[in-house]
C-alpha cells in the first residue's frame, strides 16, 4: 500500500535553499533521473471512471544507469492523502513492453515527462520533481502492509509532520490528483472542455 501526499511548489524544484533545507535535514539525495511515464488505458475497463492506472515508466539514472518498470495503481482510498494499491515489475525493454500492450488492445493516453531528486530517510522516500507542462512538486510518499489501518494513521501523520519541517511555511494544501490526471485535466482547459 502506497500512502503519498504531493505539494505543489511556488519555487523551483532546483532551488538551492530548498535542496539545501531537504539535503540538512536527510543528507545528500539518493539519487537524480529523468523518468518519461507512458500510460495507457484498458481496452475494456475505463480507468479514468476506475481510478486505476498503468504506467510503463522510462527511467534515465544521473549516472547513465537505465530501468523499466511497468506498474498497476489501484483506486485511491480514504479522503486525505492518496493511499493506494500500487504493484511494480522491472522490465528490460521499454519498446516491447509498450508492444505488448497496444497488441492486446491498450492504447497510449499520455506521456509525463519528470527531473526527479530522491531522498530516503526510515522508511520514507522524499521526491523533488520537476514535471515537463506541470512544474514542481514535493512527493512524500512511505510504504506500508496492506490492510493495516493503524499503520497507515501512524504514517499520515509522519508525513504530514515531515511535510511541515521541510516546507515550513506551506499552507496544508496538497494535491490529490495524480500527474497524470492534472496533464489531462489542463489539455481538456485547453480545448476549453
Amino acid at each position: 500500500m502506497e500512502i503519498e501526499m504531493k505539494i505543489p511548489l511556488e519555487m523551483s524544484r532546483s532551488s538551492p535553499t530548498l535542496i539545501t533545507r531537504i539535503s540538512e535535514k536527510l543528507g545528500p539525495p539518493l539519487e537524480e533521473l529523468i523518468q518519461i511515464d507512458t500510460y495507457f488505458q484498458n481496452p475494456i475497463r475505463d480507468f479514468g471512471l476506475s481510478d486505476e492506472a498503468l504506467r510503463v515508466r522510462q527511467v534515465q539514472f544521473k549516472t547513465g544507469k537505465k530501468k523499466v518498470e511497468l506498474t498497476y495503481k489501484g483506486p485511491k482510498q480514504g479522503i486525505t492523502m492518496k493511499i493506494r494499491e500500487e504493484i511494480t515489475v522491472e522490465a528490460s525493454n521499454n519498446d516491447k513492453v509498450k508492444k505488448i500492450l497496444e497488441n492486446l488492445g491498450f492504447e497510449e493516453v499520455a506521456k509525463i515527462k519528470k527531473k526527479r531528486i530522491n531522498w530516503q530517510r526510515e522508511g520514507v522516500t522524499l521526491s523533488l520533481d520537476e514535471v515537463e507542462d506541470l512544474g514542481s512538486f514535493l512527493e512524500i510518499e512511505i510504504t506500508t502492509p496492506q490492510g493495516q489501518p493503524e499503520e497507515i494513521s501512524r504514517n499520515k501523520k509522519d508525513i504530514l509532520d515531515f511535510a511541515h519541517e521541510i516546507v515550513p511555511n506551506w499552507s496544508g494544501q496538497e494535491e490529490r490528483k495524480s500527474y497524470l490526471e492534472l496533464k489531462l485535466q489542463k489539455l481538456l482547459n485547453k480545448q476549453g472542455i
